[in-house]
């Protein structure tokens, strides 16, 4: 459940909004708990319903959030070496909110929920391929947008 919940409120920002997404996830497997296969993963199930009524509510609230790829430039797609700097835990937070829902989504379920790409591809229903092309571009856009953040702290 605490797991679930830390998702909705990555996707969300929200936590009255994580909670009732939270809330209306559970109501649904609970109704639906009849299509749970035995000997699956369970919490990947659940994960599945949770993005899936997330983006039933995006599609209901029709403001979706587009990045084109020409939007994102090689620079930030490189992996130049690049200094390590002190991981706060607002900064962290503070950078992986200022992702693109789509980014931030594919992190928090390979790197926060340790799911396989296998698992991310089954519960949000995308390719397999798509789901490493896009966490390779979320974690490139999380450590340039970290670093920089860091960079400008310095500064002020």
């Amino acid at each position: 459940m605490n797991a679930i919940y830390r998702a909705a409120l990555g996707m969300l920002r929200e936590p009255a909004a994580a909670e009732d997404l939270l809330q209306e996830t559970y109501r649904e497997a609970w109704t639906s708990f009849h299509r749970y296969q035995p000997g699956t993963d369970c919490k990947a199930w659940l994960f599945r319903i949770l993005f899936r009524l997330r983006s039933k509510q995006r599609r209901q609230e029709s403001r979706f959030e587009w990045v084109e790829l020409d939007e994102v430039s090689q620079e930030l797609l490189s992996s130049a070496d690049e200094p390590i700097r002190l991981l706060d835990r607002q900064d962290i937070i503070k950078t992986l909110e200022s992702l693109p829902e789509h980014y931030r989504n594919i992190l928090i379920l390979a790197d926060a929920e340790q799911f396989s790409y296998a698992e991310i591809a089954s519960i949000l229903d995308l390719p397999k391929g798509t789901v490493m092309s896009r966490l390779n571009r979320a974690r490139s856009l999380f450590r340039q947008r970290f670093l920089n953040e860091g960079d400008s702290s310095k500064s002020a």
